[in-house]
């Protein structure tokens, strides 16, 4: 059950509602439009994940960070629609899980994280909202290919010379039914998406 959890943790921090918050209440706009190379996607992730199967409360939390490796790809923008082209990354990291029963940590322990997100062409609308982010209302583009639904989510944009950054902070609750009991899953996720100006 302890394994089981710990891949429902590294799934769960894939398919997550992104947001975007709000910190500066007088933005420089951000010049997105054009043409752009994918970079990389910087993240950290923690997904915890918690049951009680009658004989105590089980929780499992699972940490990683990474660099996207392989990238490839090319981004459009205009003023409504974000596209790419051959689309793609791998994620060759480790993740750390901590196992608690009942509060009281028992075990960590080290387990592989590898991702390769298949080559995908894809197309989004989205919104400006203010002068610095950006929403997704039918999903996130550079998570195509990485979860098994799209899903609205948002963006805080930058500029540093010809690179862009699209800073993204994802939370996401939800429950599902393992082997009959109810494992309550709670993932966060901070990403930074780098593109260069072609």
């Amino acid at each position: 059950m302890k394994r089981l959890i710990s891949a429902l943790s590294l799934i769960s921090t894939v398919t997550m509602f992104t947001s975007c918050q709000k910190e500066d209440s007088n933005p420089t706009p951000v010049d997105i439009n054009g043409t752009w190379a994918f970079v990389s996607i910087e993240a950290d992730t923690k997904a915890a994940n918690e049951f009680n199967d009658g004989t105590g409360n089980q929780k499992t939390v699972t940490t990683s960070n990474y660099i996207t490796e392989n990238n490839t790809g090319i981004v459009t923008i205009n003023a409504s629609t974000m596209s790419t082209s051959d689309f793609s990354y791998s994620v060759n990291t480790t993740s750390k899980s901590d196992y608690y029963l009942n509060g009281v940590l028992q075990n960590t322990f080290n387990m592989p994280f590898n991702f390769d997100c298949p080559v995908s062409n894809s197309t989004s609308t989205y919104k400006t909202i203010g002068a610095d982010s950006i929403y997704f209302d039918s999903g996130n583009i550079f998570m195509n290919g990485a979860s098994q639904q799209t899903v609205p989510c948002g963006a805080k944009l930058s500029r540093e010379g010809n690179l862009l950054y699209m800073n993204i902070t994802s939370s996401e609750i939800s429950t599902q039914v393992v082997s009959g009991a109810t494992v309550k899953i709670e993932a966060n996720v901070t990403a930074k998406v780098k593109l260069q100006r072609q």
